[in-house]
């Protein structure tokens, strides 16, 4: 009798290769899964707020060479439906455009709180930015990944507030170039992302500091910009914030954990900007 076999279909590398990875993410899906669920075995309580700010703001652009830029500006911001200080911020900084597609910058940024009718500690903050631009017709796109780090000179518990803090802003803008025109409107969004975060612990005396990252800031933005002359220039701007913080409090003589709160805030804010173009 003629002997029958059964033929097997060669399995090849790249289908070895496919399996491995399928069953690596599934492997990383579950691990996301368990660990978020580890993050809600604590439950904030929740506070919502609406809120109208202000902001103005003078600047001063110089180029020194091709390619680079210098700038510096104050701001000046106002908060409970634009009734009350803010802050008030001095900017130093420098622009380099590495190509007509990328930019790299960096700046530092001075900051003085204002809260409940006075004045806090000063802050210290440090960006650099990366940025990517293409013309699509007759409008710029861009991507701009900002490092933010800001440093605190008043005194906190890391369990309830990192020093220094750090947050990922990732922006997207589109610039429309109305033809014969000194008007340049434009749209953005911006995500912000905590890079170091606090996680809550029942006792911060006996935990060790763990971190955690997530989104605290959805930011919607429609503006434009004018030119009056080829050195002075307007912008005018409509930001709506969705923010998200949490404010972790504990017992600073048993280190119990006291108060957990998600702090909700939507934030309308209104901004011109003049700017001094050399």
């Amino acid at each position: 009798m003629p002997s029958t076999s059964r033929a097997y279909p060669l399995i090849t590398n790249e289908q070895i290769v496919m399996k491995r990875v399928i069953r690596y993410i599934a492997l990383s899906v579950a691990l996301l899964s368990a660990t978020s669920l580890f993050a809600q075995e604590y439950t904030p309580a929740v506070e919502r707020s609406n809120d109208f700010r202000g902001r103005v703001e003078a600047a001063f652009e110089w180029s020194p060479i091709n390619d680079l830029s210098l700038e510096a500006s104050f701001q000046a911001r106002l908060k409970d439906d634009f009734s009350t200080v803010d802050r008030l911020q001095t900017s130093v900084g420098l622009n380099y455009e590495v190509c007509k597609y990328f930019n790299l910058g960096a700046d530092y940024v001075l900051i003085n709180p204002h809260d409940k009718g006075s004045w806090k500690q000063p802050r210290h903050r440090l960006n650099l930015n990366f940025e990517g631009v293409v013309k699509a017709g007759r409008f710029d796109l861009s991507l701009r990944e900002r490092l933010q780090t800001t440093f605190r000179t008043d005194s906190v518990n890391r369990f309830e507030k990192m020093n220094p803090e750090l947050i990922l802003r990732s922006r997207v803008e589109a610039v429309y170039n109305i033809r014969h025109s000194k008007w340049s409107p434009y749209l953005l969004f911006e995500l912000n992302n905590t890079l170091n975060a606090p996680k809550v612990v029942d006792n911060y005396l006996e935990a060790t500091l763990q971190t955690d990252n997530y989104i605290t800031r959805y930011r919607l933005g429609v503006g434009t910009k004018y030119r009056i002359t080829r050195s002075h220039r307007l912008e005018f701007y409509y930001y709506i914030d969705f923010d998200r913080g949490y404010n972790i409090d504990y017992k600073g003589n048993k280190g119990d954990l006291k108060g957990y709160v998600e702090e909700r805030q939507i934030r309308h804010i209104f901004g011109i900007s003049y700017k001094f173009k050399l």
